[in-house]
């Protein structure tokens, strides 16, 4: 897929901020997407989920990008909760030993659920 035929749409949910990341995520995706959450944790939104029902491919830069995005969340005492993951794309994490590190949800509701239930 083409870089440019990636898109970050959001939505703000209560305090938790909704990210829907569209297409391949690499380098120059990676970087819109960090800035979306950002967007949001700059106005002091410390929830975020990260919504990959849209996303295909994510390769190795997008998935270090990804890791700045948990990192960020973690400087400021948030949360990160990844969902509507393939299970190629939770596969690949696991793959890298990252599982242990994110909280992957089936759906964005339960995410929501999750994140509402006052875990940060």
């Amino acid at each position: 897929m083409n870089p440019a035929q990636f898109t970050v749409d959001s939505r703000l949910d209560g305090d938790t901020a909704v990210i829907y990341p569209k297409g391949y995520l690499n380098n120059l995706a990676g970087e819109s997407l960090v800035a979306e959450c950002g967007r949001y944790t700059g106005k002091g939104i410390r929830k975020i989920v990260l919504n990959f029902g849209g996303t295909g491919l994510i390769n190795s830069i997008g998935i270090s990008l990804l890791l700045q995005i948990i990192e960020d969340l973690r400087t400021i005492e948030g949360t990160v909760c990844f969902s509507n993951m393939s299970k190629f794309q939770v596969d690949t994490l696991d793959m890298l030993g990252l599982l242990k590190h994110l909280r992957i949800f089936p759906a964005e509701s339960e995410a929501l659920q999750y994140l509402g239930a006052g875990a940060v």
